[in-house]
């Protein structure tokens, strides 16, 4: 069973149809990549995996358990799906290491030294064991995004969610996150990535999704698609970003 099914899930913003009949399998350890130009339902998607967006349309079925039912319990859920997203939305009045803590602590029940312990532990992973206790104002963008990442991880998801997550940052500060990222997709992670990061996507990716219009083009291995697109619309698109 695919650890993420999404079945002709369709998501409307007035007039604006941002998801038309998309569907979509996720196998556990999959390291699934969208691409697609801007406002073609790439972000919607990833917010209607975590139920941040509800369909109009459709269902998602995450780890056995159907989302979009209802009565469905979301928060219990998302303990086990972390989202990442353009922005990094840390907390600034709290240092690195509470900013990571903060969930385990309040959502998962840690007692505050196990949550500290784990953070610390996260923050390592991530690169920034050095940082733990600098407030987020004094981090860089790489490191803010780093330490969100760990705030993810921190809670033990079984899938993570990037949305765009190096699109903020400098390009000089680009790869210390993707590099964090490639150490998670080589410890079998199961990840959904919104990315524009071609080269990345390409290396990383098992399998790849083109999407226009809210719909879904395309779909193949990161090579095949990138290198022998099949429709006109991706071959278009690649042209202009590769």
């Amino acid at each position: 069973m695919p650890l993420i099914s999404i079945r002709d899930i369709a998501k409307r913003f007035g007039p604006v149809e941002a998801l038309r009949g998309v569907s979509m399998d996720v196998e556990a350890g999959e390291k699934r990549v969208v691409i697609g130009p801007s406002g073609c339902g790439k972000s919607t998607l990833l917010r209607c995996v975590n139920l941040l967006e509800r369909p109009d349309a459709g269902t998602v079925v995450v780890d056995g358990a159907d989302l979009t039912r209802a009565g469905a319990d979301l928060d219990r859920h998302r303990t086990s799906t972390g989202m990442v997203f353009q922005r990094f939305h840390l907390f600034p009045h709290m240092r690195a290491w509470e900013n990571v803590a903060l969930a385990p602590r309040l959502v998962r029940g840690l007692p505050p030294e196990a949550a500290r312990a784990r953070a610390l532990e996260t923050l390592a992973r991530v690169g920034l064991a050095d940082r733990a206790e600098e407030w987020p104002a004094r981090l860089s963008g790489g490191q803010q995004q780093r330490v969100a990442i760990a705030r993810a991880l921190a809670m033990e998801p079984k899938v993570m969610l990037f949305d765009e997550v190096t699109s903020a940052l400098d390009p000089e500060l680009v790869q210390e996150v993707l590099a964090v990222m490639r150490d998670l997709a080589a410890a079998g992670m199961t990840m959904m990535i919104v990315t524009h990061e071609m080269r990345f996507a390409r290396e990383v990716g098992t399998r790849m999704t083109f999407m226009d219009a809210g719909r879904i083009v395309e779909e193949g291995a990161p090579a095949e698609v990138l290198d022998r697109p099949r429709q006109e619309r991706t071959k278009a698109f690649l042209a202009k970003v590769l």
